[in-house]
């Protein structure tokens, strides 16, 4: 989303903060306005209602006080002076118990419409026969006008049949309209219905039972549309009025108003969504010509200035601020190019005059560097600009080279003579370029001759010095048995056999060394039990380790019936030197573990010791000749015991490795046998 859509964004939805309580308030008063519409129906029902109560109250209280005391109920002349003195009653009949009338009069045109008259099964006089009381009901237009019929008991197995004109009635009900069709409608419960007022549908039987049936409120379709309405019943008699208006016309008020207020808001809200495009609009003019700038920065131009003119003070100020700062940078950008170019030369000169050779590529071997020695062992004289593949496999050849090494020396051509390096590899991951191998290969070639010059040297002064060696060792033996183990001169003796012990042992070690190298050393290979091997080698140690106060545990159990092919002779030395080390690096009161276990289709030996262990720089460099370290207790060796453990193990196809940890840690991973 761009910064101006944003900003419009904003700013319009601070002007829609005012609109949404708007809002609220129409959507409750569009509740209410409909709350009170239902209300007034109800009010308009419940009115109604009343006035009919009120009405049935008084023809009952008539027909009460209808009859004097003397007189006969069911007679002609009762019948004749009740219809003269109630004139509302348009025809009166008696009739019996069985509903049959007995007497009867009137207007001649309702005799006729009534014909012969037997109410036994007329709802009216069900109700009245079984309530003892007047029953009001079956309201219709007969010759225009409104009336009902009204049955009530006389007495004496006696009951009177009225039809009563409800003119006077209706003209008050009439007055009570409801919106221009809305009114009124007077039903009995069987649904026969008489309109009072309005301008409503003809609903028919069925439809005004449903009406009645919903309750209170109720909303119902006819042929006109859909009406909403409440019915209140007549307290005392089974009569109900209807209050009934089209529901269009009883919420066109409220939806009109709705909408004229909907209208507004949206109004309001266009005008100010407009307001606030053409903010932002110019707003966004000085903002755009900033991010202008800004790009053009990044892109190293500092030279073309934005334009400062804007309608705003504070935009103005900051298009100046950015322009002075635009030529500060451009400034400081000058003096740090300067500054680069000054120590990329200062480099270029310091690695050109490093002996060894640096080649930096990509990860696919494409040479991207490489200094006058690199060049010289590339065979090139100066990096290709395009791809070379020749090039790129000689350069992969290096890395491959190196990991076969295991981190050794490599042998390589150059200059047409065979020389030996080595070579560390590092991948550069910079963020903001593509990985790239650093590599540095170190010519050791004139190193390595000197030591073997120095190694083929000490190995003819050992094979000399041996024969005239054993033949001291003889005449010390024999001067050893001239003095008695008390004097002072057997001590003496003693003190120079132990050296010349410690110097035939030294070398011993050269000399299995160089045989070692020399491929002369054959070993016997035989089975060999695992848990006898570690018992051999760790028994004859138990009196120094008693001596010196240090705990030896043997424990095989985990390698139990297994077997190794090898020659057990130089098996047994490799772990006695790994024993005698543990020895002499682990001070009093500290323990040294000694086990074996298979794992898979190798048996473990391991050797681990509560001493000050070894440090992680040096796990690989105790196995080089002549590289010692300090013991506990100024025991010195000479730095051959594990170099020759591992040319053992590794003529017995096994490996051995030193862990890092507390205390010193040594393995020993062999084949089993079978």
């Amino acid at each position: 989303m761009t910064l101006l859509n944003r900003l419009l964004l904003i700013v319009f939805g601070a002007g829609l903060i005012p609109i949404i309580p708007a809002g609220l308030f129409l959507f409750y008063f569009q509740s209410r306005a409909k709350e009170d519409i239902s209300s007034l129906q109800r009010n308009v029902s419940q009115m109604g209602a009343l006035m009919m109560e009120r009405e049935a109250q008084d023809l009952s209280r008539r027909f009460e006080r209808m009859w004097d005391a003397d007189s006969r109920y069911a007679s002609q002349a009762a019948l004749e002076r009740a219809l003269k003195r109630n004139p509302e009653f348009l025809y009166l009949a008696f009739t019996g118990s069985d509903g049959r009338a007995l007497f009867s009069g009137g207007a001649p045109e309702l005799k006729r419409y009534m014909g012969y008259l037997d109410m036994a099964r007329d709802p009216l006089f069900v109700r009245a026969a079984a309530g003892d009381g007047a029953a009001l009901g079956h309201f219709e237009m007969v010759y225009d006008m409104p009336v009902c019929r009204l049955v009530y008991p006389l007495g004496g197995g006696y009951y009177a049949f009225a039809v009563v004109n409800l003119r006077d009635l209706f003209e008050k009900l009439r007055s009570q309209r409801i919106g221009p069709t809305g009114g009124l409608l007077l039903s009995d419960p069987e649904g026969r219905a008489l309109r009072l007022s309005g301008g409503l549908d003809k609903f028919d039987a069925v439809e005004v039972r449903e009406i009645l049936r919903r309750g209170p409120l109720f909303e119902i379709t006819g042929r006109g549309g859909t009406y909403i309405g409440a019915a209140a019943r007549v307290r005392g008699f089974d009569l109900f009025v209807v209050a009934m208006e089209n529901r269009a016309e009883a919420f066109s008020g409220v939806n009109r108003i709705t909408w004229l207020m909907a209208f507004f808001l949206l109004a309001v809200a266009t005008a100010f969504y407009f307001s606030a495009l053409l903010f932002t609009r110019r707003l966004g003019v000085p903002v755009g010509t900033l991010m202008a700038g800004a790009g053009r920065v990044s892109r190293g131009d500092f030279n073309t200035p934005v334009s400062e003119a804007t309608e705003f003070a504070e935009l103005s100020d900051l298009l100046r601020t950015f322009n002075s700062m635009m030529r500060e940078v451009g400034r400081y950008h000058g003096i740090q190019v300067e500054k680069v170019f000054e120590e990329k030369q200062k480099l270029e000169l310091l690695v050109s005059l490093i002996h060894d050779a640096i080649i930096l590529c990509d990860l696919r071997g494409e040479l991207l560097y490489a200094n006058a020695a690199a060049l010289a062992l590339l065979g090139i004289e100066a990096v290709p600009q395009g791809g070379n593949e020749t090039l790129r496999r000689k350069i992969s050849g290096f890395v491959s080279k190196r990991a076969l090494a295991q981190g050794g020396p490599v042998e390589l051509e150059a200059g047409g003579e065979k020389k030996h390096y080595r070579i560390s590899v590092q991948t550069l991951s910079p963020r903001t370029q593509t990985p790239a191998v650093f590599m540095v290969l170190r010519d050791i070639t004139l190193e390595r001759r000197i030591q073997q010059m120095k190694e083929d040297f000490f190995h003819s002064v050992a094979h000399d010095l041996r024969a005239p060696l054993l033949t001291m060792q003889g005449y010390i033996k024999l001067l050893e048995k001239e003095f008695q183990p008390g004097v002072k001169q057997a001590g003496y003796v003693r003190g120079v056999k132990d050296s010349s012990d410690r110097l035939f042992k030294l070398l011993e070690n050269v000399l299995d060394i160089s045989r070692m190298e020399a491929g002369q050393l054959r070993p016997d290979l035989k089975p060999i039990s695992v848990p006898a091997l570690l018992s051999d080698s760790a028994e004859g140690f138990r009196p120094i380790f008693d001596e010196k106060g240090v705990a030896l545990s043997v424990d095989a159990s985990r390698a139990a019936g297994a077997e190794v092919r090898g020659d057990a002779s130089l098996l047994r030395r490799v772990l006695e030197n790994l024993i005698s080390n543990a020895w002499k690096f682990t001070p009093a009161g500290g323990k040294v573990f000694i086990s074996a276990a298979r794992e898979g289709r190798d048996v473990v030996f391991e050797v681990r010791d509560t001493g000050p262990g070894i440090p992680a720089d040096q796990l690989e460099a105790v196995f080089e000749k002549y590289k010692r370290l300090k013991a506990g207790e100024g025991e010195d060796g000479f730095g051959l015991g594990l170099a020759i453990a591992r040319k053992i193990v590794e003529l017995h196809g096994g490996r051995i490795r030193a862990e890092a940890g507390p205390g010193g840690v040594f393995r020993i991973y062999l084949g089993v046998q079978g």
